[in-house]
């Protein structure tokens, strides 16, 4: 009784889903941890929700979002202690 085990398989593991997904890095070996990981694959460390919150704060917003915020908050301040250097 032959039987082929190719023919019988109707599903397969698309992992290319996860490849779209920013990774984060674990906090105890730096290995990345995809957001829908409940342990890290590479060192097996759980992770909390405290762990959750401090890997993917960062991620939430882009680098240059941070440094546009920075020189729009340093001209507004400039602007600010010029109008006041007028005035008095």
């Amino acid at each position: 009784m032959d039987h082929d085990f190719d023919e019988d398989e109707d599903w397969y593991d698309d992992d290319s889903e996860l490849d779209d997904v920013e990774a984060a890095r674990c906090p105890e070996c730096g290995s990345a941890v995809h957001s829908v990981s409940d342990k890290c694959p590479a060192c097996g460390y759980w992770l909390s929700e405290t762990d959750r919150r401090a890997m993917w704060s960062g991620m939430a917003k882009p680098t240059w979002v941070k440094a546009t915020a920075l020189l729009v908050l340093v001209a507004f301040l400039l602007s600010v202690v010029g109008v006041a250097a007028l005035l008095f």
